[in-house]
Formats: C-alpha cells, sequence, structure tokens
C-alpha cells in the first residue's frame, strides 16, 4: 500500500518535472531559431518539445524499474503473476474439495465410532445379565452345599435325597463354570470392541500343508514363503487392502530357520500347520507360528477305531448326554492315537448332525442297552479330520 502511494506520487512529480523541462528546451530551441530536416524553427521546437518529454519519462520509468522491484513486476510479470493467482485459486478450490471430502470422511468415521461404542455398551449390559445369573447360581449352589450338609447328618434316613442333592450341585457347578467362561468370552469380546475389530483368534489354524520327504533346504525355503505369501494374500482380501506391498505376516527370523531345519531332509512326510499366535485386531500384524508333526497314517479305511458300552455312562440318565460322553472318550482316544486337534475347539472331527441324530435315536429304540463301534470312513492321518461311521447294537446281539 505504502509503495503504490510513493510510485504515485512520484510519477505526479516527474509529470510536472517533463512538462516543465519540456516546456522550457521549446522555449530555447524556438528563440535560437533552431531547424531539424528542413522544418520551421516553430515545428522544430515543437518536436524537440515532444522527444524532449518521451526520453524524460522513458528514462524515469527505466530508473524506476531498476531502482524498484515493484515496478518491474508491474511492467514485465503481471501476467505471471495473474497466472500464479489464477493457479493458487484453483488450488484453494481443490483444497476446499478434499477439506469436504475429510469432512464427510470424519463423520463416517464419527457414525462407526458411534455404532462400536454402542455394541461396547450392549455387550456390557449383556456382561451384566451373564454376572447377575453367575451370582444367582453361586447362591444357589450355597443353598444346595448347605442342604448337602444337612443331608449328610441323617445320611441313613435320607440317602436319595442326598443322591439327587449331588447331581443337583454338579449341574450348578458346571453351569457356574459356564457362566465363567461366557463372562470372560465377554469381557475379550468387550476389550476387542475398545481396540479393535478381531480378525483371527489366537491358536487358530490358517492353513495346513502335506509336505513330502527328503526336500532340499532350498525347496523348504520356497515352499514355507509361499505359504507364508498365500495366507498374506488371503488376510488382505479379508481386509479389503489392495496395496500389493502390505505385508500382514509377522514371523521371527529363527522361527523360519528353525522350521526349515525341521522340515528338509526329513524321512517321513511332515505335516505343516500355520497357526496364529495372537488374536489379530483390524489393522495390525498377525504373528504367526509354525506347528510340524509327522504326517503318519492312524486308521486305516474301515478299521475300528473305538468301541465301547454305554454301561459306562449309567451314572447320566440321558440318552443324549450319554452318546456325547462316548464321542468326547472317543475324541481323547483318538488323540492319544495320534490325530491332531484343533487348537480352538481341541477336538479332532465332527459327526454330522443327522448322523448324530440317528445313533441318539437308536440308543433310546434300545433303552440304552447297546454297544457303539465306530469305524474310519477314510484313511485317517495325523492331520485328521476324524471320519467315522459309528454302528449301534443291542447287547443281546453281540457275541
Amino acid at each position: 500500500m505504502f509503495i503504490g502511494a510513493a510510485i504515485f506520487l512520484v510519477l505526479i512529480v516527474m509529470g510536472g518535472v517533463i512538462a516543465f523541462l519540456g516546456d522550457r528546451i521549446g522555449s530555447k530551441v524556438g528563440k535560437k531559431r533552431m531547424t531539424l530536416f528542413g522544418l520551421r524553427p516553430k515545428y522544430t521546437s515543437v518536436i524537440v518539445t515532444i522527444i524532449s518529454g518521451v526520453l524524460i519519462s522513458f528514462s524515469t520509468v527505466a530508473v524506476m524499474a531498476v531502482v524498484n522491484e515493484n515496478v518491474r513486476v508491474a511492467l514485465f510479470g503481471l501476467s505471471r503473476l495473474q497466472a500464479q493467482m489464477n493457479d493458487l485459486n484453483q488450488e484453494i478450490k481443490v483444497k476446499n474439495r478434499e477439506l469436504e471430502k475429510g469432512k464427510r470422511q470424519l463423520e463416517a468415521r464419527n457414525k462407526e465410532y458411534e455404532d462400536v461404542t454402542k455394541k461396547s455398551e450392549e455387550t456390557s449390559r449383556e456382561l451384566d445379565r451373564v454376572e447377575s445369573q453367575r451370582v444367582y447360581m453361586e447362591n444357589e449352589l450355597a443353598s444346595v452345599q448347605d442342604a448337602y450338609d444337612e443331608a449328610q447328618a441323617g445320611v441313613e434316613k435320607s440317602a436319595r435325597e442326598i443322591q439327587n442333592l449331588e447331581k443337583t450341585k454338579e449341574e450348578l457347578s458346571s453351569n457356574i463354570s459356564t457362566l465363567n467362561e461366557e463372562k470372560k468370552t465377554l469381557l475379550d469380546n468387550i476389550y476387542a470392541l475398545r481396540e479393535g475389530q478381531v480378525v483371527m483368534q489366537a491358536g487358530q489354524i490358517l492353513t495346513s500343508v502335506t509336505v513330502d520327504e527328503n526336500m532340499t533346504r532350498e525347496q523348504t525355503v520356497q515352499m514355507l514363503e509361499s505359504v507364508l505369501k498365500d495366507i498374506n494374500h488371503m488376510l488382505k482380501q479379508q481386509m479389503n487392502i489392495t496395496d500389493e506391498s502390505v505385508n500382514l505376516v509377522r514371523i521371527s527370523q529363527t522361527d523360519f530357520d528353525n522350521a526349515v531345519q525341521e522340515i528338509a531332509g526329513a524321512k517321513n512326510k511332515k505335516l505343516v500347520r500355520i497357526v496364529a499366535a495372537q488374536n489379530l485386531i483390524r489393522g495390525e500384524r498377525l504373528i504367526v507360528d509354525f506347528d510340524i508333526h509327522d504326517n503318519l497314517l492312524v486308521f486305516s479305511k474301515g478299521e475300528v477305531v473305538y468301541r465301547g458300552s454305554l454301561d459306562a455312562y449309567k451314572d447320566i440318565r440321558n440318552y443324549e448326554l450319554q452318546v456325547l460322553r462316548f464321542l468326547k472318550d472317543l475324541n481323547h482316544y483318538a488323540q492319544s492315537k495320534g490325530v491332531l486337534p484343533d487348537p480352538i475347539t481341541g477336538n479332532v472331527g465332527v459327526l454330522e448332525g443327522q448322523e448324530l441324530m440317528d445313533v441318539i435315536q437308536k440308543v433310546k429304540d434300545y433303552g440304552g442297552q447297546c454297544i457303539l463301534t465306530v469305524t474310519a470312513k477314510r484313511d485317517i492321518y495325523s492331520q485328521g479330520p476324524l471320519l467315522i461311521d459309528v454302528r449301534v447294537e443291542r447287547k443281546g446281539n453281540n457275541p
């Protein structure tokens, strides 16, 4: 503002000086009767006056342009300044659009946060409900324990009542354990909701591969790197990540080298299971472990895997529970023979729902007086799963 006013004043002063000097020069030329190009002195003085004014104006502007940068910009850089202003205006428009986009994204993130907060509150309310049920069950257990103590004092008179109370106590204890597990699960869910979405659970098997014997070290390294690459691709698809350079899988170099050493040159086929070492929260990287075992044939197709009578479970009145207890013992037996369980569920296989219902119905038809024979549907190796057929026979029909 100050510079512009100063230039304006200089131009006013220089205009007056130019007019004065031009007039004086023209008058002197006219008095001396000088001629140019054969013109009359009158016209010569006019030409000299004009040329003097032009030279003085040019000199003034040239000096100001040399001395002051603003004058140079005004004379020669105005178009460039206008172009820069246009570019800046375009950048401002782009930044404004980006700001609006950022505002919309912020609103979306705020809505997601509200949804997560709402889910957390719902889970907290569910936790309170489970906690109240647990307290109620503990009170019930205390009451049963008191009644049990009283019944013990008069054991000769109330033997049957004591047995019933024992069973009730066991059922209540089982319910309390179940509720405690449910409470822990709900707490874990709350933490997961507060910290992020759980994509993988600790101990979950991501994939498993069977490796041939006598592999070289180079083949083993290539195979393990390929498996880790496939897992990374799977996780990126699951999390909707399109950046090819992102690596979501981590494993220590020591664990990787140990796995290579255990597999390379092995004389038996190996089962390699890649297991999540911790819960995977969306947005984080997954630490994995190698779980390596000999992949041996445990049961042949058609072989009798397990056989037993339901008399061992006579203390359980419910036939469904008797069959489930039998299958649980089968699960333990198969593990003892070398079938690897799922790290999370602890099971080596699952009997299809309809097959299970058919077995339970036959047990009911025979009044529990039967023998269950389990055979392998196909060759069962260490990696499982345990696929079985269950045959139910009445005890009187067996030799």
